[in-house]
C-alpha cells in the first residue's frame, strides 16, 4: 500500500487579489521545474492543509494549494460577520483558479479534487479544457439535487441516526420536517452567536462523523473547532441552497468536453458524504475514465486503500510528464506502457515473460511474487521492486511506511515457500527475513535503486523488513 509523501514546506506562498474584495492564500511546494498540479479542497469551505502536499512526489511535482474564498486563510474569511456570499459562488471560484493560473505562469495543470473539490475540478475543466492535463478526482460529487438532498434531507440519516439527531438538535422541532437548508440559511445567519454558533457546530459536526469508513474522535474534533465549523457551515449551505449554480446534471451532461483527458476516479463503496452512484455515474459517461471502487472505503482521502489509488495515479502521471521531455512519441509509448501498478502490472508482466513490467521506470526492475493468502489459501501475486543478491533476489515490505506489514509479508511469514518470476525466469523459492549487518547492506543495495523506502523507515516505527527469496 502506498501512503502519503514525507513533510515538507512550500518554497513560496502569496495572497492572490481576486477581485470583490477577495484575496486567496496560496502556496507551492515541491520541484519548481515539476509537472504543475492543482490541489482543489473540500467543503466547500474546507480550506487546504499540510497533510494535502504529501499527496504527490515532491520531486516531479509542482504543487500548486489555495484556499478557496472565504476560508482557510484567505480574506475575508467566513466566520466574520457581514461577508458578502454572494460572490462566492461556482462560477467565481473557477475565474479565481484562471487569474492564479496565470499569475503563477502556468500553461496547463493538472486537477486534483476530492468531494466539493471533484465539483470544482469538473466545473474548471468542463470551462476550459484546454488547460488540464489530467483529473484525479476521489469522492465524487457533481452537486445534483439528488446528491444534496442524501446528505441533508435524510438519507444518510438512515445509516447514521445518532449523528442526525444532533445535527436536527438547533432546528425547532416544528420545522424538522421542512426543508432543513433553508432552517438551516436562517440560524448560520442569525447574528446572535448563541443561533449561529451552536447551528454552524451542529452542521460541521455531522460532515466530521460521516466522513470515515469508522467514525474518529479526532476528525470529530477538528470539525468542531469553531471558526472552522462557522466558515464550512456558512459556505457549505449557501452552495447546496443554490445548486452550485449549476444546472440539472450540467456536469454529468457536460463530461463529453473532457475528451482526450485522462481521468481516474477513486471511490468508497460506503461513501457516506458523497455514495458511489455519482462516481458511476459519471465513469459511464465520462470518456475514458478510470473508476476505482474501493470496497473498504468511506469518504477521507486518507483511507488506506483510497489513498493508495489517489497515489498510483499521481505517480503514473508523473512518470507520464517525465517521459515526455526529449522523447520522441514512440519512446514515450513505450515508457508509459511500462508504468503499470497493481493486478495490471501482474498481468502484463505474465503475459509478456516480462518484456513489459520488469522495468516499472529507468533503473528499477521488477518481479512478481506469488504467496498464498494466509486466511484464504489462494495465490496472491504481486509486481515488487528488487534487487540480485548472489544469484537470489531481495525484496522490501515497505507497505509506502505504514504503520502495518503488507499482506504478502504476513502471508509468507506463514508459509515461506513461494514462486517468484524474474522476466521469464519461474522458479520456487523460500523466503527468509535480513537481519542485522546482512540486512544493512541489503537495505543500502535496495535504497540505491528505490530512495524512497529511505523515508519509508522514517515515517513508521517498525523495522521494514528486507526478504531474500532463496532460490529452492
Amino acid at each position: 500500500m502506498l501512503g502519503l509523501y514525507p513533510e515538507l514546506d512550500p518554497y513560496d506562498h502569496g495572497m492572490l487579489p481576486v477581485g470583490d474584495g477577495n484575496t486567496l492564500y496560496w502556496e507551492e511546494c515541491g520541484n519548481p521545474e515539476g509537472k504543475p498540479v492543482a490541489f482543489l479542497h473540500g467543503g466547500p469551505g474546507g480550506g487546504a492543509s499540510a497533510r494535502h502536499r504529501r499527496l504527490f512526489d515532491p520531486e516531479r511535482y509542482r504543487i500548486v494549494l489555495f484556499d478557496q474564498r472565504g476560508c482557510g486563510r484567505s480574506t475575508p474569511h467566513c466566520s466574520e460577520p457581514d461577508v458578502d456570499l454572494s460572490v462566492n459562488t461556482t462560477w467565481h471560484l473557477v475565474s479565481d483558479m484562471e487569474q492564479l493560473r496565470e499569475d503563477r505562469g502556468i500553461d496547463r495543470w493538472q486537477l486534483f479534487g476530492g468531494s466539493w473539490g471533484s465539483v470544482l475540478a469538473l466545473a474548471y475543466a468542463e470551462t476550459h479544457p484546454e488547460r488540464v492535463t489530467e483529473l484525479v478526482l476521489r469522492g465524487v460529487a457533481t452537486l445534483r439535487l439528488k446528491e444534496v438532498q442524501w446528505l441533508f434531507g435524510g438519507g444518510a440519516a438512515c445509516m447514521f441516526p445518532e449523528a442526525w439527531s444532533r445535527f436536527l438538535a438547533p432546528v425547532p422541532y416544528a420545522r424538522r420536517g421542512g426543508d432543513l437548508l433553508e432552517v438551516y440559511h436562517e440560524l448560520l445567519n442569525h447574528p446572535d452567536p448563541n443561533v449561529h454558533g451552536p447551528a454552524a457546530l451542529a452542521w460541521s459536526r455531522w460532515e466530521g462523523e460521516t466522513v470515515k469508513f469508522t467514525p474518529q474522535e479526532e476528525v470529530v474534533a477538528a470539525f468542531a473547532e469553531p471558526e472552522f465549523a462557522l466558515a464550512i457551515a456558512r459556505i457549505e449551505n449557501h452552495y447546496f441552497r443554490h445548486g452550485g449554480w449549476l444546472a440539472p446534471d450540467q456536469l454529468i451532461r457536460g463530461a463529453g468536453k473532457l475528451s482526450g483527458i485522462p481521468c481516474v476516479l477513486v471511490q468508497g463503496r460506503y461513501d457516506v458524504v458523497t455514495p458511489a452512484t455519482t462516481a458511476w455515474e459519471l465513469a459511464q459517461v465520462l470518456p475514458g475514465a478510470e473508476l476505482k471502487m474501493i470496497g473498504d472505503a468511506g469518504h477521507a482521502f486518507d483511507e488506506p486503500g483510497t489513498l493508495h489509488e489517489l497515489i498510483s495515479a499521481t505517480d503514473r502521471f508523473a512518470a507520464g510528464w517525465e517521459g515526455r521531455s526529449g522523447l520522441s512519441s514512440a519512446e514515450v509509448e513505450r515508457k508509459e506502457i511500462r508504468m503499470l501498478f497493481g493486478d495490471e502490472h501482474v498481468r502484463r508482466y505474465e503475459e509478456t515473460d516480462g518484456e513489459v513490467g520488469h522495468d516499472w521506470q529507468e533503473g528499477v526492475p521488477t518481479l512478481v511474487l506469488t504467496t498464498k493468502g494466509r486466511k484464504t489459501g489462494q495465490d496472491r501475486k504481486f509486481a515488487l521492486i528488487y534487487q540480485e543478491d548472489d544469484g537470489n533476489p531481495v525484496i522490501v515490505a515497505s507497505k509506502g511506511g505504514a504503520p502495518n506489514h503488507p499482506g504478502w509479508y504476513l502471508n509468507l511469514q506463514e508459509n515461506p515457500e513461494v514462486r517468484v518470476q524474474v522476466r521469464a525466469d519461474k522458479f520456487t523459492a523460500r523466503a527468509r527475513t535480513a537481519t542485522g549487518e546482512e540486512r544493512a547492506r541489503l537495505w543500502d543495495k535496495l535504497a540505491a535503486v528505490w530512495p524512497a523506502y529511505n523515508d519509508y523507515q522514517k515515517k513508521t516505527d517498525r523495522e521494514i523488513p528486507v526478504v531474500v527469496l532463496e532460490r529452492v
